[in-house]
């Protein structure tokens, strides 16, 4: 199957009629019709039922005809960005991040971006998990950074680094500290009975991954506050009203400053898969390419120099 077979096929589409079809792309109709005995071997199903006015689409070839023209326009595309492959990358890409990666990365990837692309107009757009996968699924945004994103089959996902949840408390609560803020000792899962904690909404993929691990374990917490917000979620902890868990990233400040303590849990895998996330549907561009590496590049770098907590899966 080549461009022009799909091309071809389209217009057959188009006009409902092979005979009118081949007039129009002025090639012969036996030659058209071969054609098309060819796709339709190719794909091992009838894409056209024939009639005595002309041809109707399968329900076969109404799906063929709706890849046809995503590929056809992916191909325009593609040869529009290879023609400019010599110039400056240009142009505005959009990229989502969850409140802890924003953290993480978001005021980190404007720098660099402004400092190596500079005609790149980068917009960065923080939001929960679920907002960010619709925006995904509508090709509103370019790309994404999600957590444990590897069950959404429809999108496609580069893993980049695996961290882990940390048991957070007001100061003081856990003892001598190492370099990153944590107590040297774990905690022992018996220490998550019976305490107060401040979680995210049952919908919420923090509080997904939370309550599996505990699952596993046959450990149950409840939350006495439930709160979306994670500024507020902080505030609220460091005030005393309760625990919560939350990354290295998500606290490392506080963590700094004394305004909270944080602990490992034992014996419990609090851990979670940080991906950069596509929706293949929507176009590629130089730009975008160039954002992505260099978000990959600047979270290696962070992991590699102990800024993020967390374990590289990104080979880049």
């Amino acid at each position: 199957m080549d461009e022009t077979q799909l091309r071809n096929f389209m217009m057959i589409c188009r006009c409902a009629s092979i005979t009118e079809a081949a007039e129009r792309l002025g090639i012969a109709q036996p030659s058209l019709s071969q054609q098309l005995l060819r796709l339709e071997d190719e794909f091992g199903t009838k894409l056209f039922h024939r009639t005595s006015r002309g041809v109707v689409a399968t329900d076969g070839g109404r799906m063929l005809l709706e890849h046809a023209s995503a590929i056809l326009q992916a191909m325009n595309r593609a040869r529009e960005e290879i023609h400019e492959s010599d110039r400056e990358p240009h142009g505005e890409v959009s990229i989502g991040l969850p409140a802890t990666a924003s953290i993480v990365l978001g005021v980190q990837l404007l720098i660099a971006a402004r400092s190596a692309l500079p005609q790149v107009n980068l917009r960065v757009r923080e939001a929960s998990g679920e907002t960010i996968r619709q925006w995904l699924d509508e090709s509103r945004i370019d790309m994404a950074i999600l957590y444990d994103a590897d069950e959404i089959r429809h999108l496609s996902t580069k893993p980049i680094a695996r961290e882990t949840l940390l048991l957070v408390g007001s100061p003081g609560l856990f003892g001598p500290l190492d370099e990153h803020g944590i107590a040297f000792e774990p905690v022992d899962t018996s220490v998550l009975a019976n305490r107060d904690f401040i979680l995210p909404s049952v919908s919420h993929g923090l509080r997904k991954l939370i309550e599996r691990a505990l699952l596993m374990r046959n450990i149950h917490i409840s939350a006495t506050i439930e709160i979306d917000s994670l500024a507020h979620t902080k505030t609220l902890v460091s005030s005393g009203m309760g625990y919560t868990l939350l990354s290295h990233a998500a606290i490392s400040e506080e963590l700094a400053s004394g305004k909270l303590s944080a602990a490992r849990v034992g014996n419990v895998d609090f851990s979670r898969t940080v991906s950069l996330v596509r929706n293949p549907a929507k176009a590629l561009t130089r730009a975008s390419l160039e954002i992505e590496d260099l978000a990959r590049r600047l979270m290696r770098d962070m992991i590699a120099d102990g800024r993020w907590l967390a374990e590289p899966l990104d080979a880049l």
